[in-house]
């Protein structure tokens, strides 16, 4: 409700961009996690869980990876708040979302909560690579990046199972 936050609005409105990193973009979402002045490792505070909306029935955790958080949506949000979509990212990684439809862009990977696909063998999320889209209102990816490839996963896979067995 701030004359800041309808600034953001105006400039959508005009065919603008708007972004954020960091808490930044946790704002952008309908729900906020980590809103808290208790500080960063509250995930769901009362009072302070209305982001500006800019992403309708989305909550956005960040820094899941250097803060090892990847299981904290699939533990605290989705039991309480099922209807909504979580998603997060990897350092260096951004959502890019045009109306519904977002892509993975920079150099690592994003991560899915509470979506409609399957999530990743032993995970409570789903894995998306730069280049990889991802519907959020469907709740579905789009496109995978590697689907246009000639190279099959399994063949990548196989290339670097030694190296993921010795570690």
């Amino acid at each position: 409700g701030t004359k800041t936050e309808r600034a953001f609005h105006d400039v959508l409105a005009r065919g603008g961009v708007v972004g954020g990193t960091s808490a930044g973009a946790s704002i952008l979402s309908s729900y906020l996690l980590r809103g808290a002045r208790a500080g960063n490792s509250v995930v769901m505070a009362p009072e302070y869980e209305k982001g500006f909306g800019f992403l309708r029935g989305v909550a956005i955790d960040q820094h899941v990876v250097a803060r090892e958080r990847l299981p904290d949506l699939a533990d605290s949000l989705l039991p309480r708040r099922p209807d909504l979509l979580g998603i997060s990212e990897d350092e260096g990684t951004a959502w890019v979302v045009r109306g519904d439809v977002a892509e993975i862009v920079g150099r690592n990977k994003a991560f899915v909560y509470g979506g409609k696909d399957a999530t990743d063998s032993g995970r409570p999320f789903l894995t998306l690579y730069p280049g990889d889209r991802y519907d959020l209102a469907a709740r579905r990816v789009v496109r995978r990046a590697s689907a246009g490839s000639p190279v099959a996963g399994a063949f990548l896979d196989s290339l670097f199972a030694g190296v993921a067995s010795a570690g």
